[in-house]
């Protein structure tokens, strides 16, 4: 299942945009934290879907 409802390059492209915003290099990975500012969504809501 997918939380954000985007297809596969939607998705990249979203990662894209929050990596640049977080100034985070290649290789390096986004916190649940700046994902969740980001989309507005809550951590609650985005932990199930890391498990």
């Amino acid at each position: 299942m997918n939380i954000t409802g985007r297809k596969e390059r939607a998705a990249r492209k979203l990662l894209a945009k929050i990596k640049k915003k977080y100034k985070k290099e290649n290789g390096e990975f986004i916190s649940i934290e700046e994902f969740c500012s980001y989309t507005g969504l809550k951590e609650e809501k985005v932990a199930p879907f890391l498990l």
